[in-house]
């Protein structure tokens, strides 16, 4: 008698509750929303990984400094005036690695906005590379936006090279596998 209890007991809430239905197009947005957020922190754990091993504490051969490797002009340009080399060597602390996050978020925003003038060329292939947007940002991040906008509007014959001999056409080919919108 308890077995048949519990048996209808429990079809009858089965039946009765039920988990939520999602309408498919917000699961759709759901979904790509976390496969933009995964994307986007993949390309930026490995864009640290190619710049520093990323070692937020970082200083390399020509003064470049963090996890991300930026020059004290960059930081300036981002308006953050107070940090420096100098200031970074004796004290780390004051350029932590989730405010050298937040300025590199800053800075794949306006480069983005500078890049949005080339977005054409995402697809195409240039000396066997195919463009992309993270390519375009690495490049950007290696050399400049305006460094890349000359690699793309030559078709790629002006392939500046950082000091250390990385090229705008290295970055682009290394970060070519990273896809959110």
């Amino acid at each position: 008698m308890r077995i048949i209890f519990l048996t209808v007991f429990f079809t009858l809430v089965s039946r009765l509750c039920h988990a939520p239905e999602i309408d498919p197009v917000l699961r759709t947005e759901i979904a790509e929303r976390r496969y933009n957020h995964f994307e986007f922190s993949r390309f930026i754990m490995d864009l640290g990984y190619r710049e520093s091993n990323n070692n937020w504490l970082s200083v390399n051969l020509i003064g470049c400094f963090g996890e991300w490797q930026f020059a004290e002009s960059t930081l300036r340009f981002l308006g953050l005036n107070d940090i420096t080399l100098k200031k970074f060597r004796s004290d780390p602390n004051i350029f932590p690695r989730e405010k050298q996050l937040e300025a590199l978020q800053e800075l794949i925003k306006i480069n983005i906005s500078y890049l949005r003038r080339y977005e054409h060329f995402i697809g195409d292939t240039i000396n066997g590379v195919v463009v992309t947007k993270a390519g375009m940002i690495a490049a950007s991040h290696l050399g400049g936006a305006a460094t890349l906008m000359k690699f793309l509007d030559s078709n790629g014959e002006i392939n500046k090279e950082d000091v250390l001999g990385t090229s705008i056409q290295d970055y682009m080919e290394r970060f070519t596998g990273y896809y959110w919108n």
